[in-house]
């Protein structure tokens, strides 16, 4: 089954950002005084054009990851013979799709928030920058230098933390809807892959208790960034496999439980379950 990330989902909504953003920088134009282009990317901000502009390109990227994803869904209702249910789930229109509109919204609103985002950072710089002592047409021409590139390289943060994190909500509203509580984490296994996600490769993780990779998986270069799913922080590039059937695990496994990493049999999983679901 092909739950992978999306990565033609991310190159598509980068450089639709990336078009959009330019065009603030052409909106622009010339402007050399940082307080009158701080100013005017606020402007730019709360215009109702952009406003849709940013929610129909995350209406799109939703939209098109939710499609990806299920057809892995229709794989696992064949293969795990629960067709009905998730068939139902899979078809049903997009508002009826749990965390359908709320993973919109956020993309949206994270999209909408880039401009003043940098008008923020332009005010913050002259204030730091006059502190120092620094001449202002010098501070004048560092932001000119920098401000269309940081728009530039925030389109590409955006692109890939979103779509996995937009994987990542529609997945597990998805699992919720189906009584799905566990799934294996998976990475884009290539050398971009951070090593303690690496580490977290073939893990079985249960929602309600997301992991920390950092602190299982201490590495000199990596720093905590509290605990998350699978997809669920900045430049993540794993994505959640459901445990639709345990047919499709291979065991021993490694599990999550309570902050640590065990190793169980399909019997010992299995037991887990049904501990579970008496507990629930």
């Amino acid at each position: 089954m092909k739950w992978q990330y999306q990565s033609r989902v991310e190159k598509e909504l980068e450089r639709n950002m990336k078009a959009l953003f330019q065009q603030i920088v052409v909106a622009i134009g010339k402007e050399t005084d940082p307080a009158t282009i701080g100013r005017k990317l606020k402007i730019i901000s709360n215009q109702p054009q952009f406003h849709q502009t940013a929610m129909s390109m995350a209406l799109t990227m939703t939209a098109k990851v939710n499609a990806a994803t299920a057809k892995s869904w229709r794989e696992a209702a064949r293969m795990a013979g629960r067709g009905n249910d998730i068939y139902t789930s899979i078809f049903a229109s997009l508002q009826d799709i749990p965390g359908f509109f709320e993973a919109v919204r956020a993309n949206a609103d994270y999209i909408r928030s880039v401009p003043t985002d940098i008008a923020d950072w332009i005010t913050d710089k002259v204030q730091a920058e006059s502190l120092k002592g620094r001449r202002a047409s010098d501070v004048a021409v560092d932001i000119l230098e920098k401000y269309p590139s940081m728009l530039e390289s925030r389109a590409q943060l955006i692109a890939r933390t979103e779509v996995s994190k937009t994987q990542l909500a529609l997945t597990q509203a998805r699992c919720a809807n189906l009584g799905i509580d566990w799934y294996v984490w998976r990475t884009s296994r290539d050398s971009r892959v951070r090593s303690s996600h690496d580490d977290m490769e073939g893990v079985l993780v249960a929602w309600n208790d997301a992991p920390s990779p950092e602190k299982l998986f201490p590495h000199p270069e990596a720093k905590p960034y509290g605990n998350y799913h699978a997809g669920g922080t900045f430049n993540c590039r794993c994505y959640p496999e459901p445990v639709v059937d345990l047919a499709f695990v291979s065991f021993p496994a490694k599990v999550h439980r309570n902050g640590r990493i065990i190793v169980m049999t399909r019997a010992e999983f299995a037991n887990l379950l049904e501990e579970e679901r008496f507990a629930a």
